[in-house]
């Protein structure tokens, strides 16, 4: 399935996922979300999720479910320790329950608002708030309408990836996803990327950012470069770039495993 035509189509996508799908998997999944997060007034997937599904529907879904609740802070921390959920490092909190791990934030409890690089006033706000631009998407639950900017999707099509908001608190976390995202979606990094990973891609990222690599993924790619000058090598050069993935493909013989991290999540909120 290839990139969702229009935001109407990418609404039907996760429309019929997790109102419409029978599946055992699906149906805890709508369970957790009713039991635990509809109570409240507007609550949004931002992120991985509804990226997974711009890009290639249902199939291509593989990350966690990150979730935005329209809420004073002190009712979703009351939330959490109901649910026994454990903070996270951005201000949220993680619940895992019937195979399924959500993360969740207060509206206002997201890391660019503390921080004061973001002016948050409503739940659409917060598509402004996350490092990359390809994550820079929500849908409201309850309303069940998708929220992006207008150039969203033709930004997937072309398949580029860029900036969305500086700075960071994950600073080695957020180059290890722009280098997998690069290498294995072969999108083309934009200025501001660019310049982020030639300035924090030195030996010693390089070192920390394998080893996070290979606990995080279950199909490491970090340690198959020799140093943080062949990896920049490689980042920078659609044709390597290519030949890589096509290589791995191959290895894996696994449709999707290339496409989409197992352990994506709006890490930047």
């Amino acid at each position: 399935m290839s990139v969702a035509a229009n935001e109407r189509v990418l609404k039907r996508r996760i429309d019929d996922y997790i109102w419409r799908d029978k599946s055992a998997p699906v149906a805890s999944l709508r369970r957790l979300l009713s039991e635990h997060f509809l109570g409240f007034s507007r609550v949004a997937i931002i992120g991985g999720m509804v990226r997974d599904f711009a890009r290639a529907g249902a199939c291509g879904f593989k990350s966690d479910v990150d979730l935005v609740i329209d809420a004073p802070v002190k009712e979703i921390e009351e939330l959490a320790h109901r649910l026994g959920a454990k903070p996270n490092r951005f201000g949220g909190y993680s619940y895992a329950a019937e195979r399924w791990k959500l993360d969740f934030w207060a509206l206002r409890s997201t890391w660019a608002y503390r921080a004061g690089y973001a002016n948050i006033n409503q739940l659409e706000d917060v598509i402004g708030c996350t490092f990359f631009d390809c994550d820079s998407v929500l849908y409201d639950v309850k309303q069940r309408q998708v929220v992006c900017h207008k150039s969203y999707l033709d930004r997937l099509r072309h398949r580029t990836i860029e900036i969305n908001l500086l700075p960071t608190p994950s600073i080695n976390g957020n180059l290890l996803r722009a280098v997998r995202r690069i290498l294995l979606w072969d999108f083309e990094p934009g200025p501001r990327l660019r310049s982020y990973i030639l300035e924090h891609l030195s030996d010693a990222s390089f070192d920390e950012i394998a080893r996070a690599d290979k606990t995080l993924y279950p199909h490491s790619l970090i340690s198959e470069f020799s140093s943080a000058d062949t990896l920049r090598d490689h980042v920078g050069n659609r044709e390597r770039r290519s030949r890589l993935a096509t290589f791995y493909a191959r290895q894996l013989a696994l449709p999707n495993v290339l496409l989409w991290d197992q352990n994506e999540r709006a890490s930047a909120l």
